[in-house]
C-alpha cells in the first residue's frame, strides 16, 4: 500500500526557483502526485518488481539450473548459490563414496586372483576365466568326475533321473553336455584346502557386493543434495519477498514554471 502527500502550488511550501534549480533538470516535465509515476519511487519500484515476478524467467526460476548440478556432482548446486559451507560436506561424502567403490573393487579382484590360483594348486583346475558359477562349483564338490556324494558328477546324474526318469541315453547326454572336463575338471587334495577355497572366494564376492552399494551411496547423496538445493531456492524466495512487502518511505520534491515547490511524501505499507 502507497500513500503519498503532496503540497499544492503557491502553499507554503513555495520557494525561490532558483534554490531548486537543480531539481527541474531532473524532472524536466513536472512531478506527478501520483506516487506510482514518481521516477524511483516505491511504488514504481513495486510494480517493476510485481512484473518481473510474473514473467517466467528463460531458466525456469532461480536456482533452476543449480537442481541440475546437483544431480550431476552433489555440492555443486550449494556452490552456484554461493553456498560453499553447504556444499562442501557433498563434495566429501562423492569423494568418499568413490574412494570406497575403488578400494573393495580392487579388493575383490585381488581375492578373487588368490581363490584362483588356490583351485589351480589344490585342485588341478586349469583354467582362470571362468563364469562365477562354474568357480561356485569348485568350491561346492570334492572333485568333477567320479561316483559318490561328494562329485559334481553325481549331481548331475540325480538331475539327469529327475529329468528323463526313463531314458538312460539321454541321462547320459545331459551328464556329457554338462560336466566340466580337461582344463575344467578339478579334484580337491584335502577337505581343509577345499573350505579355504570357498572362505577367500566369499571375502572376494562380498568385496563385490560393497562397491556395488557405492553406486546407491552415490544416488542417495544426489537425492539429499537436490532437497538442500531445494530449501535454499525456498529461503532466497522469501527473502525477496520479504525486501518487497518491507515498509519505507520515501521524499520528493520538483518545482513548477513559477518558481512554486512541491512536495510528495511516498510510503510503502
Amino acid at each position: 500500500m502507497t500513500a503519498a502527500l503532496s503540497a499544492p502550488a503557491g502553499a507554503a511550501l513555495a520557494v525561490p526557483a532558483a534554490s531548486w534549480s537543480p531539481l527541474p533538470a531532473l524532472y524536466e516535465n513536472g512531478l506527478s502526485l501520483d506516487a506510482a509515476d514518481v521516477p524511483g519511487s516505491f511504488a514504481t519500484a513495486r510494480a517493476q518488481d510485481e512484473g518481473t515476478a510474473g514473467a517466467a524467467p528463460a531458466s525456469g526460476g532461480p536456482g533452476k539450473k543449480a537442481l541440475l548440478y546437483s544431480l550431476l556432482l552433489p555440492g555443486m548446486g550449494e556452490m552456484s548459490m554461493k553456498e560453499p559451507g553447504r556444499a562442501t560436506p557433498f563434495f566429501i561424502a562423492e569423494g568418499l563414496i568413490w574412494a570406497s567403490f575403488a578400494y573393495w573393487k580392487v579388493s575383490g579382484g585381488l581375492r578373487r586372483d588368490d581363490y584362483v590360483e588356490q583351485a589351480q594348486l589344490n585342485a588341478g583346475v586349469g583354467v582362470d576365466k571362468e563364469s562365477d558359477d562354474y568357480w561356485r562349483i569348485v568350491g561346492e564338490f570334492e572333485s568333477s568326475s567320479g561316483s559318490g556324494p561328494g562329485t559334481y558328477e553325481e549331481d548331475l546324474r540325480r538331475e539327469a533321473r529327475d529329468a528323463y526318469p526313463n531314458d538312460p541315453a539321454a541321462q547320459d547326454a545331459f551328464v556329457a553336455s554338462k560336466l566340466p572336463t580337461g582344463d575344467k575338471a578339478w579334484d580337491w587334495s584335502s577337505a581343509d584346502l577345499q573350505s579355504s577355497y570357498q572362505a577367500m572366494r566369499e571375502n572376494s564376492r562380498r568385496a563385490y557386493n560393497r562397491a556395488d552399494y557405492s553406486f546407491a551411496a552415490a544416488i542417495l547423496n544426489r537425492v539429499v543434495s537436490v532437497i538442500d538445493v531445494q530449501l535454499l531456492r525456498h529461503k532466497a524466495s522469501k527473502e525477496r519477498q520479504s525486501r518487497r512487502d518491507a515498509p519505507e518511505t520515501r521524499v520528493y520534491a520538483d518545482t513548477d514554471a513559477d518558481g512554486y515547490g512541491r512536495l510528495v511524501i511516498a510510503r510503502r505499507f
